[in-house]
């Protein structure tokens, strides 16, 4: 039965039994996971990252954004999830699954370009993760790098 909306629940770890209507999200983990809002019972996973899923918390409901794209799925569903409600879009062609995808791996690849700053204590090049210190190890892990 397709879901018309997902309720958030925030969670540490994602349960192994999802229910339908759903949308767990860890913080810890930065990703979100439903069950197919088609119905047909997929796990879907968004990671929530700058260069992929941005996720918005208005205090009662959530947004995702882009859209969700389920390609590799038998169901090939494609809808958003705009204040907890399940907007259906377009089915896309192959040329446009195709397209959007290397879009999509290209807008990654130049925002992880654009963050290669240096941030005050991080070590050189070939410098191993363990000799980093403590604010630089954090600053890599909150900006995913």
């Amino acid at each position: 039965m397709k879901q018309k909306r997902l309720d958030p629940k925030f969670i540490d770890v994602i349960p192994s039994d999802l229910k339908d209507g759903k949308l767990y999200i860890s913080v810890r983990y930065r990703t979100a996971v439903h069950l197919c809002a088609c119905g047909c019972g997929n796990k879907v996973v968004t990671p929530i990252r700058p260069a992929q899923w941005k996720l918005i918390f208005d205090g009662d409901s959530v947004s995702l954004w882009p859209s969700i794209g389920n390609w590799q799925f038998p169901c090939r569903s494609h809808y958003w999830i705009k204040n907890g409600s399940i907007q259906w879009a377009e089915h896309w062609t192959e040329d446009q699954v195709s397209a959007g995808l290397e879009r999509d791996a290209r807008n990654i690849h130049q925002y992880y370009e654009n963050r290669k700053i240096q941030f005050p204590g991080n070590p050189p090049i070939g410098k191993s993760r363990k000799a980093r210190g403590l604010v630089a190890r954090i600053w890599a892990w909150f900006v995913g790098l």
